[in-house]
């Protein structure tokens, strides 16, 4: 029984760690910062579809970081894209795992004082069910 053991823990470890490899595969990385990827692709237990909403999730917020500095004229195309990446985050994700990424994104220093600067100075954004494509 033991050799049946010791085959069996060694395709669970191959496995495990296959997963890993291909995980960029299902996930679109493109537009997520370096670290930030890096991040989700380290979640283990989370689902593919998970993990491909926090990347959608980031490439919208990202484009707040800099949210000073944001003309008006492109706020309202940000502020559509931020809210139907939250949608549909929150459709597959936990508020403390969109809280997780929020502090990576932004920084745990500076979270908040972006995300209250986006509350204020964005325009609120009602969004039609044909206008939310998730990831």
């Amino acid at each position: 029984m033991h050799p049946f053991k010791f085959i069996a823990i060694g395709l669970m470890t191959l496995l495990s760690s296959s997963c890993q490899l291909i995980s960029p595969i299902f996930v679109d990385y493109n537009g997520v910062r370096m670290d930030v990827a890096r991040w989700i692709d380290n979640q283990q237990l989370l689902s593919m579809q998970q993990k491909r909403s926090l990347a959608q999730l980031s490439k919208a917020q990202q484009k707040l970081y800099r949210i000073e500095q944001i003309p008006q004229d492109h706020k309202l195309a940000i502020a559509t894209q931020n809210q139907i990446a939250l949608h549909c985050a929150r459709l597959h994700l936990t508020e403390n795992k969109i809280d997780q990424l929020q502090s990576i994104v932004f920084g745990q220093n500076r979270k908040q004082e972006v995300l209250q600067h986006y509350d204020q100075q964005f325009p609120q954004v009602k969004l039609a069910g044909s206008a939310i494509q998730c990831e």
